[in-house]
């Protein structure tokens, strides 16, 4: 909130938000603390393996994480399928549908080829759920020159930044009971957050207080390439 007044040319201090905040009963909504989950692939497809664990991130289009989430809304259940630039945490692809089905992930994973501009120096991580071992997604990531990899069978600690985003998600992005009154309204405020608030204003205390937008643009400025 501090960090979020100074931007907007309000002189505070941390004591004084907190003061007004308490007198005028304002409180923070605090994120659902992270529980593990698992998603159980196909027993015959084979698992990729666990390239992240060696990886150091250290440059946006580097690495690339996925996953997918349920949207609960009174008309029945959404799923979103987000691909997330693990350096920037910034989410550069995502897909919301009906149905579970590999297509999700394939059109999340189109959408963030728009914005790459090298793909085949990427690697894009997940767990080992089905849409993600299937045939289709991974002759896309080959047919892009996309390295894949996933977690340990039963363990997400790899993926944790997706888990956290959705977390976050459904923190600030949700109705306060969780549940959208239609599919309708669920897919205007899911798009509204992702592409009005999260990646351009959301800040993170892991990108030293900056959202996803402008961690990007201040990689740039300090990494421009000398030219003499």
């Amino acid at each position: 909130m501090v960090d979020e007044l100074k931007d907007r040319g309000v002189v505070c201090s941390k004591n004084r938000v907190a003061r007004l905040m308490r007198v005028n009963k304002i409180k923070a909504r605090h994120k659902r603390p992270f529980r593990p989950r698992t998603t159980i692939g196909r027993r015959s497809a084979q698992a990729s393996p666990n390239i992240l664990r060696q990886t150091q991130v250290t440059a946006p289009e580097q690495v690339l994480v996925g996953d997918i989430t349920y949207v609960a809304t009174r008309e029945g259940w959404l799923y979103l399928a987000v691909v997330m630039d693990l350096y920037t945490r910034m989410i550069v692809g995502w897909s919301i549908g009906e149905s579970l089905e590999t297509d999700l992930v394939l059109k999340a994973l189109k959408n963030s080829t728009r914005v790459l501009k090298n793909s085949r120096t990427v690697l894009f991580h997940s767990d080992r759920g089905c849409q993600y071992s299937s045939r289709r997604f991974r002759a896309q990531l080959a047919s892009l020159g996309i390295t894949q990899s996933m977690s340990a069978r039963g363990y997400c600690y790899d993926n944790a930044a997706c888990e956290s985003f959705f977390s976050t998600l459904k923190t600030e992005g949700f109705p306060f009971q969780g549940v959208f009154n239609s599919r309708q309204e669920a897919r205007l405020e899911i798009f509204d957050y992702l592409e009005t608030f999260y990646n351009t204003r959301r800040k993170h205390s892991s990108l030293a207080n900056r959202s996803p937008k402008q961690f990007l643009e201040n990689h740039f400025q300090t990494h421009q390439p000398d030219l003499n």
